[in-house]
């Protein structure tokens, strides 16, 4: 069982949606076309990984003194623990928010 899966049909995610989306962009599954949405852990992770990137970009360049491996050093840590985290996505009700009105 995949770590990063639609809930509906099973089928993976697409990593660039993981690391690169916004916590606002949804997701359409290539396979069942379900819409997806990041949840409340996918935020959660996001902030706590962002504060803590902040601290170890600043432990790491007062010990490198080089900031662009520094800065490296903190998106690889950053982007694979965001990737290690399962459940980040929940399915959405596509009817929320239409106007479609049946009178």
């Amino acid at each position: 069982m995949a770590k990063h899966q639609c809930p509906k049909c099973h089928s993976p995610i697409s990593l660039s949606y993981l690391l690169f989306s916004k916590f606002t962009t949804q997701y359409r599954c290539v396979k069942c076309s379900a819409l997806l949405a990041s949840n409340r852990r996918r935020k959660i992770t996001g902030l706590t990984l962002a504060f803590f990137s902040a601290f170890l970009f600043s432990l790491i360049n007062s010990h490198i003194q080089n900031s662009l491996l520094a800065t490296l050093v903190v998106f690889i840590v950053f982007f694979s623990i965001l990737w290690l985290v399962p459940n980040q996505v929940e399915l959405v009700d596509e009817n929320v928010g239409s106007s479609n009105s049946s009178l």
